[in-house]
């Protein structure tokens, strides 16, 4: 077969990459479609490079250099600013900058949020923002239907509200409890953790777990001292047990190869010396006792402890009117894999014992470009004579960006997007339900790059809130982000501000 040099490399390759628009394309893709080899099609795309006719953007991906300075070039694309502007005019708003932190980050220094460094979370400040603007105090009732490592929830107890916490992950659901057990007396769990660390140095070994790349994971010192921790743990002891399990799941990363930054993966790393997951251990039980001691000070402002339901937020049907204020932040469009994220956590404390449990677990979550095939053909759908008329032109958008010769890594991402929002709808309506008149639901989101497409997901997150009874309050930019497929792409991650309007 003729390779590229035969056939006028760089004219073909150019008009392929043309072609595909903002969608992209790989050097491999590339290879299936000029028939040639990776090798030979890689030269050619250095000599593009070379010559300013083709760019590398992304993971790999090929465009236009013209569409990587002004996207908008691509045919038929639709940026951030048309639907942002179209956006305020309609609801009469003014988009404001939002004048905090948003992301977990400042979480790791506060007393409670620290014991769970849960990279997807936002920052307790922003809950605090949101309680100061809707007076939010003792007697008042708080929801997150998205609850996570329960932040919402924690920052609820301090103000002397009550929290409730709609969760479906089990590692989130258990933490977000045990977040919530400010009564342990702090001398109790200093001794039981000393005591623990002192039989577990001395103990067997309990079994691995079942994920097969625990090899790989971690070094066979940090391991063995591992295994024999989790040998000495309690799986269904007293809240001092629970508060002992959270310190333990905290160390696992910290124990292994691995990082998470956001999501798991390896990458440099110091080693980690054979003991060093008994010191960790004791360092992360050390901390829940030192916040254990100043919160028990201050015993007489704390709140009910909330409550935390392991439940699918799309089941959740709360009493009518009881909630004061809602705060979340649902799972982003071009999400992520919360279940291969937190495997070893679910794995280490029992919460799934076969890769089967975790196939099951990750197709009830919220649908996103993880969701298996199969588990998307079971999704609902969204009327499309009731729909959204943004999601409707952007699914448009990204069937004929699908529809073209060139391949994607998901030739049914507009499905994926279709039953994200499908599932989003039910929570939504439930949220609605929930809030007394007057409340409000304040919602930390982000927009998205989808197959070349740019999807406005947090201002159609806000349309179906209206279609859902709701009115835009406000929407405030938190930061600016980079996409993940095209990381030369700027993104915006927003707080909305939703009413529930008073009747009459």
């Amino acid at each position: 077969m003729a390779g590229p040099e035969s056939r006028g490399p760089a004219e073909r390759l150019t008009r392929e990459i043309r072609a595909a628009g903002n969608l992209g394309l790989t050097a491999a893709q590339l290879a299936r479609v000029v028939g040639a080899s990776r090798s030979e099609v890689e030269g050619a795309l250095g000599e593009l490079e070379r010559r300013r006719l083709a760019v590398r953007v992304g993971h790999g991906l090929w465009i236009d250099p013209a569409l990587r300075d002004e996207p908008a070039l691509a045919p038929g694309f639709v940026g951030p600013e048309s639907y942002l502007s179209e956006f305020t005019r309609a609801h009469r708003i003014e988009v404001a900058e939002f004048g905090g932190d948003v992301q977990f980050r400042p979480n790791t220094e506060e007393p409670v949020h620290r014991w769970w460094p849960y990279v997807q979370g936002f920052s307790a400040g922003l809950v605090r923002t949101a309680f100061r603007r809707c007076s939010i105090g003792p007697g008042a009732t708080v929801l997150d239907p998205y609850a996570g490592s329960g932040t919402v929830l924690t920052t609820a107890r301090s103000a002397g509200a009550l929290g409730i916490g709609v969760e479906l992950m089990p590692i989130s659901a258990f933490v977000a409890r045990a977040k919530q057990l400010w009564e342990v007396p702090p001398l109790e769990l200093e001794r039981r953790a000393a005591r623990l660390v002192r039989s577990a140095r001395r103990a067997a070994p309990s079994p691995r777990p079942f994920l097969r790349e625990t090899s790989r994971h971690f070094d066979p010192g940090p391991l063995r001292s591992l295994r024999q921790l989790r040998a000495c743990l309690e799986p269904s002891g007293d809240e001092t047990d629970q508060l002992l399990r959270l310190a333990f799941a905290r160390i696992l990363v910290d124990s292994s190869r691995l990082r998470r930054s956001p999501c798991l993966g390896y990458g440099p790393k110091p080693r980690v010396a054979p003991s060093a997951p008994f010191e960790l251990f004791e360092r992360a039980a050390g901390r829940i006792v030192e916040d254990l001691r100043r919160l028990q000070g201050a015993r007489s402002t704390w709140g009910p402890r909330a409550e935390v339901r392991e439940e699918d937020s799309r089941g959740f049907s709360p009493a009518e009117g009881a909630v004061d204020l809602a705060v979340t932040s649902p799972p982003y469009a071009n999400g992520m894999d919360y279940v291969m994220n937190y495997k070893l956590e679910l794995a280490w404390l029992g919460f799934a014992r076969s890769y089967e449990d975790l196939a099951s677990l990750k197709q009830r979550m919220v649908a996103c470009d993880n969701l298996p095939r199969a588990a998307l053909a079971l999704r609902g759908r969204l009327d499309v004579l009731e729909a959204d008329e943004w999601l409707v032109r952007v699914l448009r958008q990204i069937r004929g960006q699908l529809g073209q010769k060139a391949s994607y890594r998901r030739s049914d991402m507009d499905r994926v997007l279709e039953g994200y929002f499908a599932d989003l709808w039910p929570t939504l309506r439930s949220v609605y339900r929930a809030l007394r008149p007057g409340g409000r639901y304040v919602v930390v989101n982000g927009d998205s790059f989808l197959a070349g497409v740019y999807v406005p997901s947090d201002l159609i997150f806000a349309r179906l809130g209206v279609a859902a009874g709701f009115e835009v309050e406000g929407l405030e930019v938190a930061r600016t982000r980079r996409s993940g497929q095209r990381r030369d792409f700027r993104l915006r991650e927003t707080v909305l501000t939703l009413r529930k309007p008073v009747a009459g």
